[in-house]
């Protein structure tokens, strides 16, 4: 079958694999669609976190596909069943699995960046991780992932229907937080970035105002926009001068929650002293435990969440290297790209 697969940093390309045996407690899952991330890319170059890393490995945690091959132990998940398997494969013994942190599982494992993931045309896939699907098609579902990711910052940030609530960054996960937000239904859902190309997509999915602004005048323009400061502010850009705005846009007792990451190569110069004379809340979130990535599932599949104005692009899997090269050089104004390895 059909591969992308990393060999090591800076080389990678299509490879004919054998096709996966599914093993005790496993399906084979002919993949539909899987999506592009930022942390692809980073994989590709070679700059993502060593720990959360091996080689050769095939990317793509974002994926859906249906099950071709089952089992009579998984009565629930018979062949032509439309599934989305959660990324993360975790061992559910640890202290942090028994505890529900199914993301911090002390032995780390997730499809795309430590085991072959959905950028090929077969997955033999852990059959608890899969979820079935009931009305949506395999391409939204893939979306699952990245939605769970926002979902995890909105349920942490406790937002209420009186909250002027603020996402920085308007990539794919802030836009995702800005369609899980607006399902709480705040008083002002604002998105801010320094660019404003996906401010339409920001509107589609429920933002009430945006706001484009250079980062030194974001957080000021920001207040304007609410005459004061907000009551919850997401960080969704993962950069150091956006990290420092989304503190500065706070209003006094507000809740910080910071779903962005930097990167190694780059410091936050941040100054505490905003946060605790404000008596402000900070929240740092990571991934997604396995019980808001069913809520996720359910969300999109139920059509409470929307995830196709992000969807910018749809290519076979042969196009791969040409989808990773425009994304990392922003030649073409893309949000999502979708693969399919069918094609």
């Amino acid at each position: 079958m059909r591969a992308f697969r990393v060999e090591r940093p800076g080389s990678a390309g299509l490879v004919d694999q054998a096709m996966p045996v599914p093993g005790a407690g496993e399906v084979l899952v002919r993949v539909e669609a899987v999506g592009i991330c930022g942390s692809d890319l980073e994989l590709v170059k070679g700059t993502r976190d060593a720990a959360f890393t091996r080689y050769p490995v095939v990317p793509g945690h974002e994926w859906a596909g249906v099950v071709a091959e089952t089992s009579a132990a998984h009565p629930h998940l018979s062949a032509g069943t439309p599934v989305v398997v959660e990324g993360h494969h975790f061992c559910g013994h640890c202290a942090p699995c028994r505890a529900g942190r199914t993301h911090l599982c002390a032995n780390y494992d997730e499809y795309g960046f430590t085991r072959d993931g959905g950028y090929r045309e077969y997955v033999a896939a852990r059959a608890d991780l899969c979820h079935p699907l009931q009305r949506v098609d395999t391409a939204l579902a893939a979306l699952s992932e990245p939605t769970a990711c926002a979902l995890h910052a909105v349920e942490r940030s406790a937002i209420t229907p009186a909250d002027r609530v603020v996402v920085i960054g308007a990539g794919p996960i802030g836009l995702l937080a800005v369609a899980c937000a607006a399902g709480c239904h705040p008083a002002r859902l604002v998105v801010a970035d320094v660019r404003d190309t996906t401010f339409g997509v920001a509107r589609a999915v429920g933002a009430t105002d945006t706001v484009c602004a250079n980062a030194p005048d974001l957080a000021a323009a920001v207040r304007d926009v609410l005459d004061g400061g907000a009551d919850v502010v997401i960080e969704a850009a993962g950069h150091p001068l956006a990290q420092v705005a989304a503190a500065d846009v706070l209003a006094r007792g507000g809740r910080l929650t910071v779903l962005g990451i930097a990167g190694s190569d780059r410091t936050t110069p941040f100054n505490f002293d905003p946060l605790v004379f404000r008596d402000a809340r900070l929240e740092a979130v990571f991934a997604y435990p396995s019980a808001v990535f069913g809520r996720a599932v359910r969300l999109i599949d139920e059509g409470r969440i929307d995830p196709s104005p992000l969807v910018t692009h749809r290519l076979p899997l042969t196009q791969v290297a040409g989808a990773l090269a425009m994304l990392d050089a922003r030649t073409e104004p893309a949000i999502k790209v979708l693969l399919d390895p069918r094609a």
